[in-house]
């Protein structure tokens, strides 16, 4: 169903900071503490580590072709890349700076990795073949079949026993577009469920009772409830990146808004707008445990910094 909010969101002007970085960040990844953030810089392939006290990139770390998504295990220590051009994941030690490159197949594009650090989970788009296994000990790379299309974003639930991967149009075959819900450890298929048209992010809440999917051409945000399976659409932005926490609702960036919108976790209606001054093209962001949100800026080049407190 849709779900019209009855009240306007509240609007919220706002100071943001801008930190020059490469060209055509997208991905955007932040440790646990808050004081490195790391961006992948799409165009110029290489990965931009902002330190959040200073404001200032302090180092720029060359990866491979066209660096689209980085997530971060071992409690900040690796930071692992998926290289779209290279069909590779890079795997920074994020103390060292050195760079290790992983072959997983073609088009790699989400990751996520598991709570214990064990493994890391990445689409790609390889003889259906649709997701790719990192074993984090070995480097050994395995790849699962029997999604019902290409994958595009895949996120793992918090006790690691089940990950959601979504995925629109497999070749030659009829548009679909689905979350499938497999088991981490068999890899068996437990659910398909249909979303709205190009299902571009996923995001398990923190409590692992509700997955978020962004539906970026039908503009709609669709919420599966992991116990009932039920879901629900609402009306949504202009978002291709992914849903982040704060300590109360959820937040997400609208590309043609050039904001943030907050979202209430109760009733997944947008509450709030915070406007993102000088964006061009805000593409993912990530929160810091005191709700500021770093933005990549695809077209500017640019991280922004946005205090949503």
């Amino acid at each position: 169903m849709s779900h019209h909010s009855s009240s306007s969101p509240a609007i919220t002007g706002n100071l943001s900071n801008s930190i020059p970085v490469g060209a055509g960040p997208r991905g955007i990844a932040i440790n646990d503490d808050g004081s490195r953030v790391f961006v992948c810089n799409y165009i110029s392939g290489n990965v931009s580590v902002i330190d959040t006290l200073n404001k200032k990139v302090i180092r720029t770390i060359a990866v491979e072709r066209y660096p689209q998504s980085i997530a971060l295990g071992h409690r900040g220590k690796r930071a692992y890349v998926t290289n779209y051009g290279s069909s590779s994941v890079s795997v920074i030690d994020t103390k060292t700076y050195k760079v290790g490159h992983v072959g997983v197949g073609k088009h790699p594009w989400a990751i996520v990795v598991s709570r214990d650090g064990k493994h890391v989970y990445v689409t790609v788009r390889q003889d259906k073949e649709w997701l790719a296994i990192i074993d984090t000990r070995t480097y050994a790379v395995s790849r699962v079949r029997g999604l019902p299309s290409p994958s595009i974003s895949v996120d793992i639930s918090p006790d690691n026993s089940r990950l959601y991967v979504s995925s629109t149009n497999p070749p030659d075959g009829p548009y679909q577009d689905a979350l499938t819900v497999i088991s981490s450890k068999t890899f068996e298929v437990l659910n398909i469920i249909r979303t709205a048209t190009y299902p571009s992010a996923v995001s398990v809440s923190p409590d692992g009772r509700k997955v978020y999917i962004v539906g970026l051409d039908a503009q709609k945000l669709t919420v599966l409830d992991t116990r009932s399976s039920i879901t629900r659409h609402f009306d949504f932005v202009n978002c291709e990146g992914k849903i982040v926490f704060g300590e109360k609702n959820a937040y997400a960036v609208d590309q043609t808004g050039k904001e943030v919108v907050e979202v209430d976790t109760d009733t997944y209606e947008i509450v709030r707008r915070t406007p993102i001054p000088d964006a061009c093209g805000p593409y993912d962001m990530v929160l810091d445990q005191h709700n500021r949100a770093y933005i990549s800026d695809y077209q500017s080049d640019e991280v922004h910094i946005v205090d949503l407190a």
